[in-house]
């Protein structure tokens, strides 16, 4: 498996990814391809450098959308916020998903922040455990929408 930054021309194959690893999860996502693709183009627009995809023999098999700009009105200031997570069906429980949340985590104490941040469909229990398994902790809930948290200290 290969990590590298995600760039614009990437899109399409992040689509496509998108699309394919939200199916039985539609609730929590985009289905509709042009609304995917806007959700892809402001996740560029928030930190372009945060955006990671992972290849497995040149195919773009996941990838994690990261924002090291995010101010989280629940916490009160700046911290790293995971926007999107998603490896195809197919390549999951190959430690992908870890390895981008790695790379982001890494990506925000560059950043010298402190906390990373993310949401989570309360219905997604295999995303609540794979989460709880990198140290996220929940916080909150909002609607269908939990908050989970991690110290980077």
């Amino acid at each position: 498996m290969k990590l590298r930054r995600a760039e614009e021309r990437d899109i399409k194959e992040l689509l496509e990814v998108y699309l394919q690893g939200y199916k039985g999860l539609e609730e929590y996502s985009y289905t509709h391809p042009e609304d995917a693709q806007a959700y892809l183009n402001w996740l560029f627009r928030r930190d372009v450098a945060g955006i990671w995809l992972a290849e497995e023999e040149g195919r773009v098999v996941g990838f994690l959308a990261s924002d090291g700009n995010w101010f989280s009105k629940r916490e009160g200031k700046v911290v790293g916020a995971i926007h999107e997570l998603v490896v195809l069906p197919e390549y999951r429980r190959r430690g992908i998903g870890k390895a981008l949340v790695e790379k982001a985590l890494e990506y925000f104490k560059d950043r010298n922040l402190d906390r990373a941040e993310l949401w989570v469909g309360d219905e997604n229990r295999a995303a609540f455990d794979f989460y709880r398994k990198l140290g996220f902790e929940e916080r909150d809930r909002f609607n269908y929408w939990v908050r989970m948290t991690k110290s980077l200290n």
